[in-house]
């Protein structure tokens, strides 16, 4: 063995790349278990608050038809517009009172439909099928809930749509099924309301009728005088020859200029996902005493995204008008009643509102 040898000593380790790179794994990992959770906990929030709201509206379908409840004491549901995160349920809750309670959504969840207050009768219908919508803002995306015109409820995908039900037919009935005729009534003389009534002369054919005296009119007085009016008690020298006093000439004050105005027509339309020619929909933006430039701007109400919004001129100098054009989406998300609201900035009058109802 060479004294100035030196051993070499194997070390074991990790160098700093295997561990930044190891690091960046564990974070992405974590990353995405995180959002996974986030996701899963937004999702059952909203499953779980749709098929809550979903079971009052069962109750106060189920309520109406238990009492069966006479007008001004039906069961109802009603929401509060796009943005609202409360609903109002009508119903006998045990008391034998009919009252109402107001309960709240879970937190990022809330309305995104126009407002809309549901009445079930005492057969647990309502008048007309509709659909509300609850909107998630962390996962983006609205769950419906359906409610038709015979009172099914249903959350999700599945629903009943009222339109998509073929009418029946009725044959119609012919011929008499009474074998026994029916005998013609005999028909009743109608007076003559033209004919005159015979004048009763007191049995004389050649009596004279007395005619009608006609009254004297009773002279009117004159006044002495000549109608001067210089104040003489007994009238003796009024000529009417007075200085009568000039009206003075009104001066009319400048009248304001003119406010800007806006309008939309029509103010409603309705749009089908599944028939092809109305999938889209237009309206006109109209602006009247509009000076300068002005922006127009559409959006629905709420935090939805249900809906495709256009508009055909962005800038307006002065007066004039823009088309609003609508299409729908696809999918039970985006069924309903939607509200667009349709402005100009600067102002010009208030925010247009244009209801849009999406059916299947």
């Amino acid at each position: 063995m060479k004294p100035n040898s030196r051993t070499t000593t194997q070390q074991r380790g990790f160098t700093i790349t295997q561990m930044v790179v190891t690091l960046a794994i564990i974070a992405v990992v974590s990353t995405g278990g995180v959002l996974g959770i986030r996701t899963a906990r937004a999702e059952f929030r909203l499953q779980n608050s749709a098929r809550l709201f979903a079971t009052y509206i069962e109750k106060a379908r189920a309520d109406a038809i238990r009492r069966h409840a006479a007008p001004g004491q039906e069961s109802s549901v009603e929401t509060f517009g796009p943005g609202s995160t409360q609903y109002a349920i009508t119903m006998d809750y045990g008391s034998g009172v009919v009252e109402t309670r107001t309960f709240d959504l879970e937190s990022g969840l809330s309305f995104v439909t126009a407002a809309k207050r549901v009445t079930f009768d005492w057969r647990g219908r309502i008048t007309e099928a509709w659909v509300f919508q609850v909107h998630s803002e962390y996962l983006e995306r609205n769950l419906p809930v359906d409610v038709s015109g015979a009172g099914d409820i249903t959350v999700g995908e599945q629903h009943f749509p009222d339109q998509l039900i073929p009418p029946v037919e009725i044959a119609e009935v012919t011929g008499d099924v009474d074998s026994t005729p029916t005998p013609t009534p005999t028909p009743t003389p109608t007076p003559d309301p033209s004919a005159t009534p015979p004048v009763d002369n007191g049995g004389d054919p050649e009596a004279t009728p007395t005619p009608t005296p006609e009254p004297t009119p009773t002279p009117t007085p004159t006044p002495p005088g000549n109608g001067n009016g210089n104040g003489n008690p007994d009238g003796n020298n009024g000529n009417g020859n007075g200085n009568p006093t000039p009206t003075p000439t009104p001066n009319p004050s400048p009248s304001p200029d003119a406010q800007c105005t806006s309008a939309i027509s029509p103010g409603e339309l309705k749009l089908s996902q599944s028939n092809s020619a109305n999938l889209t929909g237009s309206a006109v933006f109209t602006m009247v005493n509009a000076t300068g430039t002005r922006t127009i701007s559409a959006s629905i109400a709420g935090n939805g995204n249900s809906l495709v919004l256009g508009v055909s001129l962005l800038r307006i100098d002065g007066s004039g008008s823009s088309v609003i054009t609508v299409t729908t989406k696809n999918g039970a998300g985006n069924r309903g009643e939607f509200i667009v609201n349709v402005s100009a900035q600067p102002s010009c009058g208030s925010t247009q509102q244009l209801k849009v109802s999406v059916l299947n």
